[in-house]
């Protein structure tokens, strides 16, 4: 499901935040549920103090393994190799993330539980040359 109020408006780059949003839930898709364990994924989006934006992507499904969670941001890291997994799609979200929204994302994960991603960047992008944000395991 989507969560969201329809006044939130973004001014920056709705082709990253596409991009990311894609590489959110195909992750999902292909890591989060099985048909054995289908699930609900669930996006929300809201206004935080200071003009900041709140986007959550979540899952109820398979989580992450504790020993494979500081990977997941790596380049070229996957579980899916020789299934036609690359190991780049939360790569780019961390780079378009921290780089083009000069945001920040964390990931919390329960094997069993599911997965929530938490961005937070600025409602209006600023200008080339601000600070750049991190990824952070909760």
């Amino acid at each position: 499901g989507v969560d969201s109020r329809d006044e939130l408006e973004l001014d920056g780059y709705p082709g990253a935040l596409s991009q990311i949003l894609t590489n959110l839930v195909l992750n999902a898709l292909t890591h989060a549920f099985t048909p054995h364990h289908p699930g609900r994924l669930t996006i929300a989006a809201r206004l935080l103090p200071q003009d900041q934006v709140e986007l959550t992507v979540a899952d109820d499904g398979l989580g992450i393994p504790s020993d494979i969670l500081p990977k997941i941001f790596d380049p070229f890291f996957t579980t899916r190799r020789g299934s036609g997994g690359s190991g780049l799609g939360l790569h780019i979200v961390y780079n378009l993330v921290t780089g083009t929204l000069r945001g920040t994302i964390t990931v919390q994960s329960i094997p069993g539980e599911g997965t929530r991603f938490t961005l937070r960047f600025p409602r209006v992008t600023p200008t080339a040359g601000a600070n750049v944000g991190k990824a952070e395991l909760v």
